[in-house]
């Protein structure tokens, strides 16, 4: 083209940084008609900006003389007639994927893709399409040896164009540099013209857009302002020919007359800095996050006594776009970008979640299903599907029960990705209430229920389901407890038509509530659903196959968030922008912050192009890693020579923060000249009292921060006020929470407050932390006591927690003689060697503080918390923590379920071990939730007793129940082996009949430990404390001499009826234990004597880990004195048996072995060495004394029991008086209020 380019017309010449428009060019518009040359302006604002200030001036304007070098391009391209220009839009982009879809299986990218082996994705087709955007800059684009086809990329785009009619706009400058070059007569924007003055740009021009301005210069002279400087450093900007400025003589007649400016250029500095007397002022702060606050405070003052333009450079200013407006909305100022993607509203965002339910890695997990179907962002309605009718059950509907649903994935270890879908039907299909289930009908329903939904979802989901889920479409459902084939809805024949029916699902009050600033609810799903039928009629205008179904359609929603575009209606205050430092370039103001120009905000890495590496660009000829710093410099170089104020934030002190690189250079250069120190001095229009004198609270402080080179003035959020009568804390700040947290800091500091508080009765809450944690120091501790001391009952109205005791027993404590204390009941007893367990003191009782109105922040609530029945577990929260209680039982709030587990739930595990122990004495004739008083028999001495058919059952049970048994990942094989001490191999094997097991592993060893009870008959599993039509049983209790009593319902994981021999039972019947008396009352706690019919043991299975050698028993005795089970199935068992007494109570810890650990009744201690029942303890003669004369007879097992059944009705009360006091402890680490409380161990606060 060197022929074209001889006869062109290209002169320049140089004017200062930091000026936009030169006043001789602003002058030119003010001498009457509009000039006939065309300005290109930078970028777009500067263009917006240079037309508002000439139009408020009175100049004479045309717009259409005023362009950047992209709207020039584009006018071009009208001008020479080339096709119309097409939308670089979503359905753009879909035709060409599919395009290069097929050009991808018809060999055309054999570098990138092989047919039959891999799936070509949307996602290469826009990695190739960012590599062809890239290259297409360049004369010879393909001249490289890694070129991965783009030459056959190039010619779908052509062919894409001749389809559409139209030109792709990544063709557009080529096709415009290719017409120039090739036409003899001047376009038609161009005729008119007497030329085109380019106005300073940042290097570089890309060869393309050299060879159209050097190819329109031919037709219009062209005359460029440049900034003078290093080109290597890109101080010098972008130039078209490298030539001599051009001399006051040589100025072409067409440009205005001017002076032409020949000031040296060799520093950052410009004339402009002394024309201007610019204040630079370097502001250092400690942490970035005070930026924002710290520049709204300085643009408070200037906006006092000024009215010019500001802006505000942050290079991140997208992603902290919403921090600005609030921050911005504060001063009263409005502000917002002019647009933001689909992607970014909620709505979007959680609609395409729900089309990603059934694709990847994680579909159809539980985290997946929770966040689609229970989000309050996208809420669907409560019955999805109401046109479908139960065949047998009317009441029943397809509805998701979430518990059902993570109960299954626990039990069964169903994780999310492929055949996800259907482990989940198979499992929800062989579902029925477990062995230990308390409500068997309600379960079913729910377990049917779901099921119903899923299989509804599944056909809704079909067009988006994967190929290896979609096989499942052609089988019946049938009800897992009806045995009924459930109906389900037809499904869509496309992802439009799902979408179509996701939307008809919502629940549309809910998300019409939706009034988020930032959330656009409704109107996203509308733009959704037109930016798809957009793109649908365009694919098939042009023959193409619009993604109907698949990944293709999910990736097509994702792709349509991320290009379409919402425009803001919302109006802008004028005069203040926030942007970055590319769109500032060329732009002036009176004020300047540089507020995001940090490392992190303002990156100078080169864009990483897909397949374009280092020796790619070495060939191209454009290895140019340093481009993106020399354009920062010149940005940066214009910037500070384009206001009289500027402000510069420095995050150097932060550790971690720092300038980005080009200002870090100029802070370097300017530290070693003397502008270095001027720049200490604080803004002018700052008032000196934000930062001067001792008294006043000031916004402002000088920190040294340099030894022996003086202070830098820096933002401080918080100071003190020394002009009051006593020093005042002040928050510094324009946002509503400044004003609210003043107001706090007032209250707490008992200063006079310039505000009235929204609630006064919550003023004091603030002081709660305070006086918990000196509670916390002043509480007495049990460590404290000498040898023969006692820990007085009496000090429990003064505890906090129950650390300040021994309430979890060790080894150690269990040998110490507590029951000998002088004092019963008490906190603490230490005999001369060891501290002994306390008498358990919970609840604790709330803290009654006089004077002050903390009662209800405390504990105190006007609000009785009655339950018509009581179980042990919500007995025992109360116990731990009444607030916690409350919080979970009556407010019912709590954290949401975490993620799923690789490994299977520890819960899960105790569930499988105590469904075998159900199974197996199952077989032994003892039906779950009942009792079996009939043929009471030891467990050897029956069915399962016979050969090996104990083992037999459990295998049973686990070929039904346990479906992950014998998977092949990882934490299945370690748990099989565990349980049955099989690989996965050898359970297959089982379950196809080749082999048979041999009885092994954990629950073989429970086997063997439950076979070894040959004088414990087993009587009940699971045993439901009822009888008859009653639904719970009376509890009666005598506390300080009042009776109280409460309901009780729960279920006994077993029950034992102690079998003595001959001998045996001739002694217990002369000791007046055993006899055959018939009663109607229960067994007297009180310690009247009198003799019983049978002997019962109850028990508690516990799974543990291992355990240790030395911890071999502590999960038994923390049952006995920390739980409430033991104690509570005992009683029920007497109050509905009156006949029975409980002689035994204990936990079977069933771990790397099993042990069945029973504390027995100290009037059956003469027959200890012969009795096998299990391990026998004698823990309770130590800790509860026993009480015995001429006509009562109580025994340590029996204190203990009536000890137990008090903490029981305290807790009972503590709920009925209102009382929710917090007590910290373990169970802090999972208390949904941990992050709140005054007093969790979890948040800290002294404790």
């Amino acid at each position: 083209m060197g022929g074209h380019m001889a006869s062109s017309v290209v002169t320049h010449e140089y004017v200062p940084a930091g000026r936009g428009l030169p006043k001789w060019l602003a002058a030119a518009y003010a001498k009457g008609p509009a000039p006939t040359f065309l300005l290109l302006h930078p970028n777009e604002l500067h263009r917006r900006h240079t037309l508002d200030h000439l139009q408020r001036s009175g100049y004479h304007v045309s717009p259409q003389h005023h362009m950047t070098l992209n709207q020039l391009i584009r006018t071009l391209h009208t001008d020479l007639r080339l096709p119309v220009l097409l939308d670089n839009d979503t359905s753009s982009s879909m035709v060409i994927h599919s395009m290069c879809l097929k050009a991808a299986e018809s060999y055309q990218f054999p570098l990138l893709h092989t047919p039959g082996a891999t799936t070509w994705s949307f996602n290469k087709s826009q990695r190739l399409h960012r590599l062809f955007s890239e290259v297409m800059h360049l004369r010879k684009p393909f001249n490289w040896e890694g070129n991965p086809g783009l030459e056959a990329y190039r010619d779908l785009l052509r062919d894409f164009e001749q389809q559409a009619g139209g030109s792709h706009p990544t063709m557009v400058p080529r096709h415009v540099r290719n017409e120039l070059l090739t036409i003899e007569e001047a376009p038609f924007h161009v005729r008119h013209l007497d030329g085109i003055i380019m106005l300073d740009q940042a290097p570089d021009f890309t060869e393309i857009e050299q060879d159209i301005l050097l190819s329109l210069s031919r037709f219009c002279p062209l005359h460029q302002l440049l900034n003078p400087g290093s080109f290597r450093l890109g101080h010098h900007g972008a130039y078209l020919v490298d030539q001599d400025s051009v001399d006051q003589d040589a100025l072409p007649e067409w440009v205005p007359r001017h002076d032409l400016w020949d000031g040296p250029g060799k520093t950052w500095n410009t004339v402009l800095l002394e024309e201007r007397q610019t204040q630079l002022t370097r502001l250092p702060v400690d942490q970035r996050h005070q930026i924002i606050p710290a520049t709204m405070a300085l643009l408070a003052h200037y906006l006092e006594s000024n009215e010019g333009r500001v802006l505000i450079v942050d290079g991140a200013v997208q992603e902290r776009e919403l921090a600005w407006s609030s921050a911005l909305a504060g001063l009263g100022l409005a502000w917002r970008r002019s647009s933001s993607t689909l992607g970014r509203q909620p709505v979007h965002h959680a609609l395409l979640q729900a089309a990603q339910l059934s694709q990847g890695m994680s579909a159809w997990s539980i985290e997946a299903l929770r966040s689609t179907f229970a989000s309050t962002t996208l809420p669907f309605n409560p019955d999805m599907y109401v046109d479908l009718l139960h065949p047998s059950q009317e009441s029943w509907r397809p509805r998701p029960h979430m518990d059902v649903l993570e109960s299954m994935a626990e039990r069964f270890h169903v994780l999310g990705g492929p055949g996800a879908l259907a482990r989940w039907l198979g499992v929800l299909s062989q579902a029925r209430p477990s062995l230990t289930e308390r409500r068997p009908e309600e379960q079913r329903q729910a377990l049917e229920e779901t099921q119903w939904w899923l299989a509804c979802t599944m056909k809704i989901w079909k067009p988006l389901l994967m190929e290896e889920d979609q096989h499942l479409l052609r089988y019946e459902v049938e009800g897992c407890s009806t045995g009924a084939v459930l109906p389900t809805p037809p499904s869509p024949s496309s992802g439009m038509a799902w979408l179509t029916q996701v939307i008809c699902s919502l629940d549309f009050e809910s998300l019409h509530q939706r009034r988020a600033p930032h959330d656009s609810g409704m109107g996203t799903i509308q733009l959704l659903v037109d930016a798809l039928n957009d793109v649908r009629q365009s694919m098939l205008s042009l023959n193409a196959s619009f993604p109907e179904d698949g990944k293709a359609f999910v990736d097509l929603i994702e792709f349509v968030g991320e290009s379409t575009r919402i425009q803001h209606s919302e109006s802008s205050t004028p005069f203040i922008d926030v942007i970055t430092p590319e769109e500032a370039l060329g732009c002036e103001a009176d004020l300047i912050v540089l507020a995001g120009l940090d490392v992190d905000s303002w990156p100078m890495k080169s864009p990483v192009v897909p397949w374009l590496d280092a020796k790619a660009l070495l060939e191209l000829g454009v290895f140019q890693t340093d481009g993106p710093i020399r354009q920062g410099r010149h940005h940066l170089r214009h910037l500070f020579n384009a206001a009289p104020h500027i402000i510069v934030f420095d995050s150097s002190p932060e550790e971690g923060g720092g300038p980005s690189a080009p200002l870090a250079e100029w802070l370097s250069d300017i530290r070693r000249s003397k502008e270095w120190d001027t720049m200490r001095n604080a803004p002018s229009f700052l008032p000196r009292s934000a930062y001067e004198g001792s008294d006043a609270a000031q916004p402002w402080r000088w920190v040294v921060r340099e030894r022996g080179h003086g202070s830098w003035l820096t933002p401080q959020q918080y100071s003190f006020d020394h002009d009051a009568q006593h020093p005042r804390l002040v928050r510094h700040g324009h946002q509503g929470r400044d004003q609210r947290q003043q107001l706090g800091l007032d209250l707490i500091n008992n200063q006079h407050a310039e505000a009235n508080p929204i609630n006064r009765d919550v003023i004091l809450q603030a002081f709660e932390t305070s006086i918990q944690s000196d509670r916390q120091r002043r509480q007495p501790q049990v460590r404290h006591l000498d040898a023969g001391e006692v820990f007085d009952w009496e000090q429990r109205e003064y505890l906090l927690s129950t650390k300040a005791v021994i309430l979890r027993p060790t080894k150690a404590s269990l040998k110490a003689r507590g029951s000998l204390s002088p004092a019963w009941p008490h906190l603490g007893f230490k005999d001369e060697r060891n501290l002994a367990p306390s008498v358990d003191p919970r609840p604790l009782p709330a803290y009654r503080p006089e004077g002050l109105n903390l009662v209800e922040r405390f504990g105190r609530i006007d609000h009785e918390m009655t339950r018509k029945t009581w179980s042990p577990s919500r007995l025992e929260a109360w116990l731990k923590c009444p607030r916690q209680a409350w919080t979970k039982q009556v407010l019912k709030a709590d954290d949401e379920a975490g993620e799923s587990s690789e490994d299977v739930n520890l819960r899960i595990r105790g569930e499988v071990v105590h469904q075998a122990e159900a199974a197996l004495l199952e077989g032994h004739g003892i039906e779950v939730t009942k009792e079996s008083l009939s043929n009471i028999q030891p467990l050897h001495l029956g069915p399962m007793g016979v050969d090996d058919a104990g083992w037999q059952t459990i295998l049973h049970f686990l070929q039904n129940d346990v479906l992950w048994l014998g998977r092949h990942n990882a934490v299945s094989v370690h748990r099989t082996r565990d349980l049955v001490d099989a690989s996965p191999e050898d359970w297959r094997a089982y379950l196809e009949g080749e082999i048979s097991l041999p009885a092994s592993g954990r629950l073989a060893r429970m086997l063997h430990a439950d076979l070894q009870l040959r004088q414990a008959a087993p009587v009940a599993s699971e045993w439901a404390t009822v009888k008859g039509r009653e639904k719970s049983v009376t509890i009666t209790v005598d506390v300080d001499g009042h009776e109280t009593q409460f309901e009780l319902f729960g279920f006994a994981d077993r029950v034992d009826v102690f079998l003595p021999s001959n001998s045996q039972r001739k002694q217990l019947e002369d000791a007046g234990v055993l006899g055959e008396a018939s009663f109607d009352s229960a067994y007297p706690l009180d310690g009247t004597m009198r003799t019983a019919q049978r002997l019962v043991i109850i028990r508690d299975l516990k799974t543990v880990h291992g355990p240790k050698p030395k911890s071999g028993g502590l999960r038994h005795a923390r049952s006995l004195f920390e739980d409430l089970q033991l104690a509570l199935y005992a009683r029920a068992w007497e109050v509905l048996h009156p006949n029975d007494r409980v002689i035994g109570v204990g936990a079977s810890e069933i771990g790397e072995n099993t042990v069945h650990y029973v504390e027995l009744d100290s009037d059956l201690m003469g027959l200890r060495a012969d009795l096998e029942i299990g391990e026998i303890t004698d823990y309770f003669p130590f800790q509860f004394p026993a009480l015995s004369d001429e006509h009562l007879h109580r025994t340590p097992l029996r204190t203990w029991l009536h000890e137990r059944l008090i903490v029981a009705q305290r807790a009972v009360d503590t709920a009925a008086s209102g009382q929710v006091n917090p007590t910290p402890g373990q169970h802090c680490d999972y208390c949904a209020l941990s992050h709140t409380c005054a007093v969790s161990t979890y948040s800290g606060d002294g404790f």
